[in-house]
């Protein structure tokens, strides 16, 4: 993918918020007089920047915890649909339970997507008896077991 076509899908940042972030994405601790001498600005001009697209919710800087090396081995990702009554409440506990990493309302036959990480199968077969199935309102469920995976992408930009 050309830079122009990146460039395109980012149209809400004007170049110099681009150039900020395209740095900050590679190495979010890169000091800001490094960035700002690199893009030819003031070091309070970055600083400002970021700043204004942290208030605007258009950039966070958060550390990313790699699942593997902190232990997490398996990788689940489960299509669940529910009766329309219980929709709120259903979401409401799988918000809450600590095995599940995100929750997605999809169209379709499926009305929610969830991303479960546990350290072995084990631990997954326990939630999947001891917890998702005991939430009122799933009346069905796809499991889909991640076996590897082929490209996973933090970077948004370039």
């Amino acid at each position: 993918m050309d830079d122009s076509f990146q460039r395109s899908l980012y149209s809400e940042l004007d170049d110099l918020d681009y150039q900020i972030v395209c740095f900050l994405e590679e190495n979010a601790r890169t000091p800001f007089t490094q960035i700002a001498k690199e893009l030819g600005v003031t070091e309070k001009t970055v600083r400002m920047r970021v700043q204004q697209m942290q208030e605007e919710g258009v950039l966070s800087l958060i550390g990313v915890v790699n699942p593997v090396k902190a232990g997490i081995r398996v990788e689940t990702i489960i299509q669940l649909a529910v009766s329309g009554n219980y929709l709120d409440a259903v979401i409401n506990t799988l918000q809450e339970t600590p095995e599940v990493r995100l929750v997605i309302l999809t169209s379709g036959e499926y009305q929610l997507l969830i991303q479960v990480f546990t350290r072995d199968n084990q631990e997954f077969s326990e939630f999947f008896m001891n917890k998702l199935n005991k939430i009122e309102g799933i009346i069905k469920s796809n499991v889909i077991m991640e076996l590897k995976v082929l490209k996973s992408k933090f970077k948004f930009i370039r």
